[in-house]
Formats: C-alpha cells, structure tokens, sequence
C-alpha cells in the first residue's frame, strides 16, 4: 500500500472516529428549555350554618350565639374573626316584635379553630353576644331572631 493510500485511509478513519465521538457527545450533553403550567384552585365561599338556640333572651338579658361554619375547599380553613353581616330580622309569626331591641354585644369577635376541607365545625358559641334591650315589647315574647353573620379565615398549615 502506497504512502498516499496510508494516508488517506488513516485521514479516513480519524474522521469516521471524530464524527462517531461528536455524535456521542452531543446524546450525552443534550439540553433545552420550556416551561410547563400549574393552575391555582378558587377559594369557595364558607357557609355559617345556624344552630337551634336555647329560649333565654329576655329584656336587659343576654343570650349565647351559636353557629357552625361549613368548609367547602378541599383544604383546611383557619377561622379567624366573625362579625354582623346586616340586620337583624324577627321571625314571621312575631312581626310586631321591636328587633332594634336585640343587638350583638361587640363589632366583631375573635375566633381562632379549623375546619377541615369538605367538613362542617363542630357548634360554636359566643356566649352573651346576644343583647335584648329594655326597650323589647311584649310583642318579642317567644320569638326567633336571625343574626345574619361574616366569617373571616385562610387556609391552615
């Protein structure tokens, strides 16, 4: 074989051998970019849920307020502050009843319990939060007031 010839063959081969290593060495050092996406969940409204109360309200006397609160979010809820959310009403059976003369003792009262995702608390109670006043007409004897109310909390740890 000629000296070209050897030449040639070994030009040949080192280049065979160099494009062989190139193509292994760009599989293992293969990158790119993108991005991908996650979407973030719509917190759902609570529902303050009432519970039967006990018949002791009565003029210049206080009565405890209870409630539950129903947590729909598939995550834990931190109740953090109940307040008023409206007036008070009166019962229909009880419509000559003066409701200006109920009222709840504080703007706002400071809660701090959990309520699991999907689940309903356990019975809360504000005791004495309820108020009637002296200024209650006969009218009131028996009736049921509604005390429309707000919930405040974030989801928990």
């Amino acid at each position: 074989m000629s000296t070209r010839r050897r030449i040639a063959v070994v030009v040949s081969v080192s280049l065979v051998a160099l494009i062989v290593a190139a193509v292994a060495f760009a599989a293992w050092t293969a990158n790119g970019t993108g991005s991908g996406q996650a979407q973030a969940k719509s917190a759902q409204a609570l529902t303050i849920n009432t519970v039967t109360a006990t018949a002791d309200l009565y003029p210049t006397g206080t009565a405890n307020l209870q409630y539950t609160v129903t947590n729909p979010n598939p995550y834990k809820v931190n109740i953090a502050l109940i307040e008023p959310n409206g007036a008070i009403t009166v019962d229909a059976g009880h419509s000559g009843c003066n409701v200006v003369s109920v009222t709840l003792t504080a703007a706002s009262y400071v809660q701090n319990f959990d309520v699991l995702g999907g689940a309903t608390s356990a019975n809360q109670t504000l005791t004495g939060a309820v108020v009637m006043s002296n200024a209650a007409n006969d009218s009131c004897q028996g009736a049921t007031f509604t005390i429309p109310l707000k919930v405040t909390g974030a989801s928990a740890v």
